[in-house]
């Protein structure tokens, strides 16, 4: 096992991990934050949005604020790409939710 690579967590699981970080679910999607959380029956506070391309351009410093954070895009693979980055480059632990928000609501973007 590679202990460099980000760790998938089940929806269920993404809300155990933001409650014990006390840090909020990461969307990576062009929605708005507040239309996710609605789909995935949280409260607005419960996510906030980031674009992925701000990871590439930001400072290991600037993106300490995404240590323990649970990623969310629409099918995995981003936050995959983005959770391997910021352990990569940055040595930031995060997760990625597996199969994005299209496993848990069957919505398809």
């Amino acid at each position: 096992m590679d202990n460099n690579a980000p760790s998938e967590c089940t929806f269920e699981e993404s809300l155990s991990i933001a409650k014990k970080h006390n840090t909020k679910l990461v969307w990576l999607g062009r929605e708005p934050a507040e239309y996710i959380s609605e789909l995935l029956g949280l409260h607005e506070g419960d996510i906030i949005k980031a674009e992925p391309s701000d990871f590439l351009s930001s400072s290991g410093e600037q993106l300490k604020r995404f240590e323990n954070s649970v990623l969310v895009c629409y099918h995995g693979n981003t936050s995959m790409y983005v959770a391997k980055f910021l352990k990569q480059k940055h040595n930031i632990t995060s997760y990625s939710m597996k199969g994005g928000v299209t496993a848990i609501t069957g919505e398809i973007f």
